[in-house]
């Protein structure tokens, strides 16, 4: 179930990555920039509550 778990989580940042770089390539760059730092926050938050904090 933590496999599963893991593997969704990692599915949905790649989702929200690939969005932010829809946003800055298509429609808007200042849009794209939210959005990858918005990825980048998501992802350090998955690392911390995945991995840090035991």
């Amino acid at each position: 179930m933590k496999i599963l778990a893991h593997a969704g989580a990692i599915i949905v940042l790649y989702l929200a990555f690939s969005f932010a770089l829809f946003l800055g390539l298509q429609v808007d760059p200042l849009f794209g920039n939210i959005g990858l730092v918005a990825v980048g926050i998501l992802v350090a938050s998955y690392v911390y509550l995945a991995f840090v904090r035991k």
